[in-house]
């Protein structure tokens, strides 16, 4: 296994793989660190990026906030995955909300809605008649 931190004066590095936590994850950890640190994020290889905790406050452990780190990307990484698999709860919700606060945007959307299946019939129907 590779040495997932590495310390040195001042900061710390870690490695971590792409396959794991997607660049979304590390942006969206290191934007929640700084207020504590400073970071530098860089590619080493294809699947790992290199990134680079530089505390503000001196008197910081380098192993705790290497850690802390670690735990804010498996926070993401759990928020992202839960936002996919709640996605089309998430838009029934907000579209029942949408829908009774302004009723005549539900009758809009049945129109839009009956309208694009039409279209899509039709072109299906093209498309067959073409083959």
């Amino acid at each position: 296994m590779d040495v997932i931190f590495k310390k040195n004066k001042g900061s710390i590095k870690l490695m971590v793989d792409l396959d794991l936590y997607p660049l979304s994850t590390i942006y969206s950890a290191s934007y929640v660190f700084l207020d504590r640190a400073t970071i530098y994020l860089d590619k080493e290889t294809h699947n790992k990026v290199a990134i680079w905790i530089f505390p503000k406050n001196k008197k910081d452990s380098l192993s705790e906030i290497g850690k802390d780190f670690c735990n804010e990307l498996i926070n993401y990484v759990h928020y992202f995955d839960s936002l996919k698999v709640n996605a089309d709860i998430i838009k029934v919700l907000m579209q029942k909300a949408l829908f009774s606060a302004a009723p005549s945007l539900l009758k809009e959307a049945g129109k839009k809605e009956i309208e694009d299946l039409v279209e899509e019939l039709q072109n299906k129907e093209k498309s067959q008649n073409k083959s």
